[in-house]
């Protein structure tokens, strides 16, 4: 509980440091935010950057591949006597092209990850701790428990 409390206490001050509103003119807010956080150098920081733009420019066209499929296994769905052979390539289809987006993803992130010290990615843990009971949260604050 005491690691929690401190953790808090340390993320609220970096989220308010000086450093978190100089960078707010250059970075968009959440990388400012996981920049402060994980408290990156300025080296760390355009390699978070450019793993999001090399990230966004390898999923752009799978995912408008993926929108395009399912219109048109929406509009498969809605003609009469649909193709069950058809409608059930077309998922497998979607799922791989989601299946695929995952990973480049997941290899982005480690690739990130690999930069990170481990001060860093002892950071990068807590906030995947925290982002998994954060659904609770609203439910504890409207039984006024928190």
């Amino acid at each position: 509980m005491k690691k929690l409390l401190v953790a808090t206490i340390s993320l609220v001050a970096m989220l308010h440091s000086p450093l978190a509103r100089a960078q707010e003119v250059t970075l968009p807010e959440p990388v400012m935010v996981v920049a402060n956080v994980l408290q990156l150098n300025e080296s760390q920081v355009q390699g978070l950057v450019k793993m999001i733009q090399d990230r966004e420019a390898a999923i752009r066209p799978l995912a408008e591949a993926l929108q395009a499929k399912h219109a048109a296994l929406a509009t498969l769905l809605e003609t009469p006597d649909a193709d069950p052979a058809k409608a059930g390539q077309a998922l497998i289809d979607i799922h791989d092209g989601e299946k695929q987006i995952a990973q480049i993803a997941q290899a982005a992130a480690a690739t990130f990850a690999a930069t990170l010290t481990d001060e860093q990615r002892q950071r990068v843990q807590f906030m995947t701790q925290a982002a998994q009971v954060a659904p609770a949260v609203p439910a504890f604050k409207a039984l006024g428990l928190i």
